[in-house]
């Protein structure tokens, strides 16, 4: 099986957020899980509902609500178009075979509950998000008979050197969270892990997915 994800919010426990963001001061790290012989059926859905709409760019979600940078050619169209629109890209969404999967840290009650503990070494909220996810993946895959490879947007240097180490650690180590406060949810132990996660050296089984921000196409109907 196959996880694919990206992150949106801050991973660092000590940066501020303006007040008027506050209501999503939060690290959330989330995408979609799927069998890897899926993975054509998929790749069509998305390539026909494109080029119907003569798309060449990623469909990023915040854009079409927003209808901002490759989008903003969606203000344009007549209402009964643009039902159209997002009628046929909901029907894609929903026809094809993925499971969403998601892990949300809220940074305000992270801090509250290990702050005053933990102090400076209090984690980045990415090593929680990613091991989390990672293992309820590999939980899913297991349950399939499956192995699991996971696909991580490209970010920059130092995060994607994070996760690298997260994902080593978990073959290596297990789960970081206390044995005795994690056990309700009877996390996969290492060997587990380290037998459904493919080896980094095995068909580079944990990948960096580079981010793409084609120029900018002129307004666009079907």
């Amino acid at each position: 099986m196959c996880l694919y994800v990206d992150d949106s919010g801050t991973r660092n426990p000590d940066r501020r957020v303006p007040e008027k963001f506050t209501y999503r001061d939060w690290f959330a790290l989330g995408g979609y899980l799927t069998k890897e012989e899926d993975e054509g059926a998929i790749r069509t859905a998305h390539a026909t509902f494109c080029e119907r709409w003569g798309i060449t760019y990623p469909l990023h979600s915040y854009d079409i609500r927003s209808e901002t940078e490759n989008f903003t050619w969606l203000a344009a169209l007549k209402d009964r178009e643009y039902d159209r629109f997002m009628r046929g890209l909901s029907q894609m969404l929903l026809s094809v075979p993925v499971i969403g999967h998601a892990c949300v840290v809220d940074k305000p009650g992270y801090n509250h509950r290990y702050r005053e503990k933990y102090g400076r070494q209090t984690w980045m909220l990415c090593r929680t998000a990613f091991a989390v996810i990672c293992e309820r993946a590999a939980k899913h895959a297991r349950k399939n008979g499956c192995r699991l490879r996971v696909y991580v947007e490209e970010g920059d240097k130092s995060a994607d050197d994070k996760i690298r180490n997260y994902y080593k650690s978990l073959r290596t180590d297990g789960m970081p969270f206390a044995v005795d406060r994690s056990a309700k949810y009877a996390p996969l132990s290492a060997a587990e892990l380290a037998h459904t996660l493919y080896d980094r050296r095995q068909n580079m089984c944990l990948r960096c997915r580079r981010r793409t921000r084609p120029s900018r196409p002129a307004a666009r109907k079907p």
